[in-house]
């Protein structure tokens, strides 16, 4: 995805290259306007000679036209921008319910020191399948279903699970299945402790993440109606051979050939906004950034695998100071990631 800083003005933007349309666009704009130069040229002896009838005439085609461009152009756009929008907002709800899942069920777990080996390894199983999940969720919705992620090592998992799930072709749900039958498994176990109602929870924020899995597929499996693409590209490459001859019937050759190149420009740089927002799970620099997505979430997972995040912070209560509810500035309060002190842990 294109990252960029818009600085105070935002005139910065202007120059940028790496994910532009516009380059797109000055290649379909310079041989409109060219053209509107040579006929400019050839009938620049004529163009005054025009009767006001002929002129009114053109004028209001160009205007016509140019309207109803531009309205296909933006209900595209638009219809663009809600795809690549849901798409983008649908992977965060899927992460942010699986991450409550995730954390739920290590809070869930049994605290006694005799369990405490059948804790760990139930919690390092679960932390590589909640990794697994998410990774094959994104190559669910990838126009590339074998696009590779990061993923925590599966080091230790049966070979013959990992060789099933290899050929299957509806691998999240796969995935889905194993981590429910552990949950209920490890309530059998004494692994998780807490009430079945309680537990349900765990259960619910699965199946709402892939609610909204299966509503970003809809947006990567329905493409934009063929109708409306074919028709609005069909009428780009209509209004493209108008508008030279119409500016060029109407003014003189420079401003022709000025005006024949801004219309043309951001008209088709609309048409490739909208070409590159329709499909936002792709590669593309304006794609979503599905990579970082999967590295924040095995960088979320590894944070609450540190045994000192599982743990409440102990308090130290001193009501003369406490009741008064002082407040105090955060980055004196919370030492910063250079003061902190790192806790190194297993997570292989």
């Amino acid at each position: 995805m294109r990252f960029y800083v818009s600085g105070k003005w935002g005139f910065t933007l202007i120059w940028g290259y790496y994910g532009s349309v516009l380059p797109l666009a000055f290649v379909m704009a310079l041989p409109n306007a060219a053209i509107a130069f040579v006929l400019g040229s050839l009938l620049e002896d004529e163009v005054y000679e025009q009767d006001q009838a002929t002129v009114n005439t053109a004028w209001s085609i160009l205007g016509i036209f140019s309207t109803c461009m531009f309205f296909v152009l933006n209900f595209r756009s638009t219809i663009a921008y809600n795809r690549w929008w849901e798409g983008g907002t649908l992977l965060q709800q899927t992460r942010g319910e699986w991450f409550n899942c995730f954390s739920s069920l290590v809070a869930f777990t049994n605290p006694a020191p005799e369990l405490v080996s059948d804790v760990e390894e139930f919690q390092h199983l679960l932390v590589r399948l909640m990794s697994l999940l998410f990774c094959c969720a994104l190559q669910q919705v990838s126009p590339d279903r074998d696009r590779p992620f990061e993923i925590l090592s599966p080091a230790g998992i049966d070979p013959q699970s990992l060789s099933m799930l290899a050929k299957s072709k509806d691998k999240v749900e796969v995935i889905l299945q194993w981590i429910q039958r552990l949950i209920t498994l490890s309530m059998q176990n004494s692994i998780i402790v807490v009430a079945p109602p309680v537990v349900t929870r765990a259960y619910q924020e699965l199946s709402r993440g892939i609610v909204n899995l299966q509503n970003a597929r809809k947006i990567a499996e329905f493409p934009f109606p063929f109708p409306l693409a074919q028709v609005s590209i069909a009428m780009l490459c209509v209004h493209w051979a108008l508008v030279p001859v119409l500016c060029s019937m109407l003014l003189g050759r420079t401003l022709a050939a000025c005006v024949a190149f801004v219309v043309i420009c951001f008209l088709w740089a609309q048409n490739f906004i909208a070409l590159q927002l329709e499909s936002p799970f792709g590669c593309e620099p304006n794609d979503l950034p599905m990579h970082q997505m999967q590295t924040d979430w095995n960088t979320s997972l590894r944070a609450l695998m540190n045994p000192v995040a599982q743990r409440p912070p102990s308090f130290c209560f001193d009501p003369d100071m406490h009741h008064q509810f002082s407040v105090v500035m955060s980055n004196l309060a919370i030492p910063n990631k250079k003061r902190a002190t790192s806790y190194e842990f297993e997570t292989s």
